[in-house]
């Protein structure tokens, strides 16, 4: 999950973004996260072409987040009344005029290959180097990074021009360096010793025997960024050992590129999603913007923007210190998951595998993880007693505030005893993560291999999300509509007096800056949120509404 290595946590690389002189936060990015990584080794040929993703900037936005929370909760008149693409587009698109200037502004420049999305509110162009030069005044340079990868990007800080800039919010291919994975996974001996195969980790999870997925408007998806590939025949052999209920069982649609290396990252959100959310048509969306130099969560939300028909749900194994993102991206980004969410589409995110971090002698939270709009999965360990697991992230946004829903389970944590010092964190901020499953000691099959056993966020995400997807299936074989957006959801329930999750009270986070880490208690806590999940219960939440 994240660029810190440690013993068998599962990390990859994910990206930073452009960075902002206005916003020291966004400077120190630069001088110190991924672009740091990144040594410019000569000048770009002028007639080498640069591809530019515009996000124009939208309307109504006040108007989305309030609809996004009133689909979301089930006590509203409006829940699961979601909205589709070309509804949302119309709500919150520019107006022509807005995209007219900002496409004749990349035609002036010497763009070509111009693109608007469907939801008109992103734009993708090819610009010559010396073009761009030109546009954005300022050189474009070659940069290195240690794996070998190279990218162009601007020599120096360049700013969006003023005749363009009232009218975006960012241009993704100036500024921002892709991180490189960097994928630690270790073998364990023999991880089914520990019993966290499939079978077991259902039964863990209150799922009966014979639980499967049925329903024809049913889809789950996984991620693949980051040269990131799934394996068919792997996944053919893990269902044969681990799920041989589920064998012969293959991915039912593959959106973007699935490239012959396997990737640890993908089959194991593959093999674990299809596993817990069985017979579940199962999505594998890819982009390989690392090869071609672009950033790849922006390309995935544009993509998203860009297509009618997607699955349900989406599990996203990757993230990345906050202090590595520019607030316009993220915020403009929180609008794309809010989209998403009065679509009627569910995101997951794994927390990540650094415990509270550590940013300027403060605990750093994980984008995409803290984003308000996500529902954050951490992690646990041992089965049939689960813990918190210590590498598992959680904490506190120090970018968004604290959202309603969760103000009152999160304000009596924190009068909880054995609480880090809060000089470390901010108590105010969005907390995470919001629930957990399993996420050390985990098998998957690799290059023909099983047994191979991984650890970190990477393994609860894809579990949990094979869950919700059952959860859905129940759903709409009863005429509901999808769950879409959770957390309101999940918060409500709890607030009501439900628990549909194996709470786990014992076990502390990793720490960070000189302190301890988060400890689990009775309730919601920052490091295994509400707990695991108990699907039996969850699924006797669900159908009330």
């Amino acid at each position: 999950y994240q660029r810190r290595v440690h013993g068998d946590i599962l990390s990859v690389y994910f990206f930073s973004h452009r960075m902002d002189f206005i916003r020291t936060i966004a400077l120190a990015a630069i001088l110190f996260g991924a672009a740091a990584a990144w040594e410019p080794v000569g000048r770009a040929e002028d007639e080498r072409e640069l591809r530019l993703t515009v996000a124009l900037k939208q309307r109504n936005l006040a108007t989305l987040e309030r609809t996004l929370m009133e689909v979301s909760d089930p006590g509203h008149a409006r829940y699961g009344k979601y909205m589709t693409l070309d509804e949302i587009s119309n709500l919150v698109a520019p107006s022509q005029a807005s995209i007219d200037r900002a496409v004749s502004w990349l035609k002036t420049n010497g763009a070509h290959n111009i693109s608007l999305t469907l939801s008109r509110d992103f734009v993708s162009a090819t610009m010559a180097v010396q073009d761009a030069a030109a546009a954005f005044s300022t050189p474009f340079c070659w940069f290195k990074h240690s794996s070998e990868q190279r990218i162009i990007r601007a020599c120096t800080r360049t700013e969006v021009p003023d005749d363009l800039a009232p009218l975006v919010d960012f241009v993704s291919g100036l500024n921002d360096f892709p991180s490189i994975q960097v994928q630690a996974h270790t073998s364990v001996g023999n991880p089914s010793a520990f019993g966290n195969e499939p079978k077991n980790l259902r039964k863990l999870y209150s799922i009966p025997e014979g639980t499967y997925g049925s329903h024809p408007n049913n889809s789950q998806a996984v991620t693949g960024f980051l040269n990131q590939w799934f394996t068919p025949n792997d996944l053919s052999k893990f269902l044969k050992v681990y799920s041989p209920d589920l064998e012969g069982q293959s991915i039912a649609k593959i959106v973007g590129p699935n490239k012959a290396r396997a990737g640890t990252e993908a089959n194991l959100d593959v093999q674990y999603v299809m596993a817990m959310g069985a017979k579940v048509p199962t999505w594998f969306w890819s982009n390989d913007m690392l090869d071609n130099g672009q950033e790849p969560w922006i390309e995935f939300l544009k993509d998203l923007s860009n297509t009618r028909d997607i699955p349900l749900v989406f599990s996203a194994s990757y993230g990345e210190g906050e202090h590595t993102f520019d607030l316009d991206y993220v915020s403009r980004s929180n609008v794309e998951l809010q989209k998403l969410g009065v679509r009627g589409i569910t995101m997951l995110a794994a927390s990540g595998d650094n415990g509270a971090g550590c940013w300027r002698h403060r605990f750093e939270a994980n984008w995409i993880a803290a984003s308000p709009y996500v529902t954050a999965v951490g992690g646990t360990t041992g089965v049939p007693t689960e813990k918190a697991a210590p590498l598992s992230s959680g904490g506190f946004s120090n970018f968004f505030p604290r959202p309603s829903y969760q103000e009152r389970v999160v304000a009596a944590y924190l009068k909880r005893s054995g609480l880090p010092n809060q000089r470390y964190y901010n108590a105010s901020g969005r907390a995470y993560p919001d629930v957990a499953a399993v996420a050390e000691n985990v098998p998957i099959c690799m290059d023909g291999k099983c047994g191979v056993g991984i650890a970190g966020t990477s393994c609860a995400c894809p579990i949990f999300a094979g869950v919700v997807s059952l959860l859905n299936d129940a759903r709409l074989r009863a005429g509901k509509p999808s769950l879409g957006f959770l957390n309101p959801a999940l918060y409500s329930i709890v607030s009501s007096g439900g628990y549909p999750f194996n709470d786990i009270t014992a076990g502390r986070g990793n720490g960070g800056c000189g302190s301890e880490g988060w400890p689990a208690k009775a309730g919601w806590d920052a490091v295994t949120g509400f707990g695991s999940p108990n699907y039996a219960k969850l699924l006797e939440a669900v159908m009330k509404f």
